[in-house]
């Protein structure tokens, strides 16, 4: 078995599977069957975006077993997903750990809530500092995986006028001279 490298903190000697990537065929690789994450469809195409855009940057997190012959997904089904049916690819990074069903579960849940989630004002200035740099709402909206409502309400929280200022707005009513 190959060795891990590990890196010394005061907290103690961290190991670093992500130094052993590997590259299996992809169907050698199956999800769990205990994964309570769910990725609303939007959020799956800004994953396919990222990998696009950034490349496949994160392996995904496995274990082998040796009953079923296959590396079981423990972190990483949603990247699985795309590179396998939307991407069709032959062969995807994984990353292998040595955890029994108890420590892989534990594992999943940690991986999925360590992400965290975004905080809306962090998000308005995000957007923000995307339309000073020049880009569309359209394109912020694409890169970003949102709908252009979420990109309007966003800048609303902003509190600034000029991020308004070239919109165009729909007639909702017409001036008339009254008599």
């Amino acid at each position: 078995m190959e060795t891990v490298q590990t890196i010394k903190t005061k907290k103690g000697e961290i190991k670093l599977p992500c130094m052993t990537p590997i590259i299996v065929p992809i169907d050698k690789v199956q999800a769990n069957n205990y994964n309570p994450n769910q990725v609303p469809k939007n959020n799956m195409i800004l994953l396919e975006e990222s990998i696009m855009s950034n490349g496949f940057c994160f392996a995904v997190v496995t274990i082998w077993d040796p009953d079923l012959e296959k590396y079981v997904i423990i972190d990483g089904f949603h990247r699985y997903t795309i590179f396998k049916d939307d991407l069709e690819a032959d062969e995807i990074p994984i990353v292998v750990l040595n955890h029994d069903i108890t420590k892989r579960m534990e594992a999943t849940v940690q991986f999925n809530r360590a992400r965290g989630v975004h905080q809306t004002e962090r998000m308005s200035d995000l957007v923000r500092a995307l339309h000073e740099q020049g880009l569309s709402d359209i394109e912020i909206a694409k890169k970003l995986g949102m709908e252009l409502e979420e990109v309007f309400r966003l800048k609303q929280l902003t509190g600034i006028a000029d991020l308004f200022k070239n919109q165009q707005y729909s007639r909702s009513w017409e001036m008339v001279d009254s008599e």
